[in-house]
Parts: structure tokens; sequence; C-alpha cells
């Protein structure tokens, strides 16, 4: 009986659910259940709870704003090891709009920021992993919200290892002037998406770096922010 309703769903391009993995669904996309047990933050501004303070060098302008759509929890993880490390490219839409959507509430009472750009890649990790994560996050991001992409924005000059095997310290000190802008956004509000906000520290390398190019404000999009990290 179960292989029959399973070529029944495949008859109809119905798709597997990315969280329980049983409930047909239309591709890229959650079940009803899953979708509603997503954890998921206010939509106000989270950076208060980091301590990106005590990590900032003299002089050094933070993020406007710091907004993540979900929480590192079990479910969370599990989309996320698939996106990041099982190469599954096709869960962007997905996260990207749970992203978009978490956004349109947080700037319902102010403008929304004039273009969008990701986080960069080395090289190396973009060959080895196969397609650009943050960079497909933030295209389909400034789709559903109807914002100018910028792509190559940012670029990483230097390679930095991998940020969720090292101490927040250290994360720090790897980050700080590994990425360059590579055009004028001289009074320009600028939007950087990641898939994962943790520390702080890539980001603020990333803001660092429009700041350097006359940008207005910087304000830090994730999809997910880590507040335990």
């Amino acid at each position: 009986m179960l292989a029959f309703l399973q070529r029944f769903a495949n008859a109809f391009e119905l798709g597997t659910c990315w969280s329980c993995g049983y409930s047909k669904v239309a591709a890229a996309s959650l079940c009803p259940y899953c979708e509603e047990a997503l954890p998921r933050w206010y939509p106000r501004c989270c950076q208060h709870l980091s301590d990106i303070e005590q990590h900032l060098v003299a002089e050094q302008k933070p993020c406007r704003y710091w907004y993540g759509a979900l929480r590192w929890e079990p479910q969370v993880q599990q989309l996320i090891t698939q996106f990041k490390f099982r190469y599954k490219a096709e869960l962007a839409p997905l996260l990207a709009n749970q992203l978009a959507a978490h956004l349109r509430l947080c700037y319902r009472e102010e403008p929304l920021p004039d273009c969008v750009v990701a986080v960069p890649m080395t090289q190396q990790a973009w060959r080895k992993r196969g397609f650009h994560q943050t960079a497909l996050l933030a295209r389909h991001v400034s789709v559903a919200l109807e914002l100018p992409y910028i792509a190559g924005g940012l670029r990483k000059i230097r390679a930095v290892p991998m940020q969720h095997m090292a101490s927040k310290a250290l994360r720090w000190e790897n980050s700080r002037g590994s990425q360059l802008a590579l055009q004028d956004f001289s009074g320009c509000t600028v939007a950087v998406v990641d898939d994962v906000l943790s520390t702080g520290a890539t980001m603020m390398a990333a803001a660092d770096a429009l700041y350097k190019k006359g940008a207005r404000a910087v304000d830090a999009w994730a999809v997910v922010y880590n507040q335990h990290d």
C-alpha cells in the first residue's frame, strides 16, 4: 500500500517533507505539521543577545540590525546540515522563503535596505560544495522582497578556517580583514545574507568591507541565529 501511495505521489510530482521525511508535499517544501513546528525568532533585532560589543575594535561600526528567522534547534540543524554538508542546493528556496517572511515583519514600519549581497566563499570552498549557498539564499530573498541583488558584491580575500570548528575568540581573529567590497556602496543601506549567524565575526568582516566602500548602514540577515554557539 505504501509503495502504491509513493508511486501515486510521484506521478503528480510531489516530494517528501524535508523535515519529517514522511509526508508528501510539493517539491522543496515542508508538510504543514513541520512548518508549524519550526522554531522561530521574534521579528525583532537580536544583536543585543550576542557578546559582539566586547569583540569590536576601536571605531569599528556594528551592523544596524541583526535578524535571524529561525532558532538553532534540532529540526533546523537537520535542514541546514542537508543544505550545506549534504549538498542539497534545492533547499535554498525553502530556507530563503522563511527568511523573507520574517523580514517582512521586521521591516513592516520602515523601508527595506537598498540592495542585497551575500557573504562570500573562497573558490576552493565553492568548488568543494559545488554551489555558493549564501548566494543562492541571497538571490531568492532578493526576488521575494523585490530588492536588487549585487552579485559578487563581496569577495573573500583570504581563506578562513571552518568557523563552526573554532572558538568565539578565534572566529573573530580569523575573520578580521578577510573580505573586500568590490564596488562603491556610497550612501546605500546594504543587507548581507548568510545561512547561520552565531558570533557575528563573519558578518562584521562583511560590514567592515562595506563601510569602507561608503555604505551608510549594513543589516545582517541570516536564516538561522545560533545564540548559544
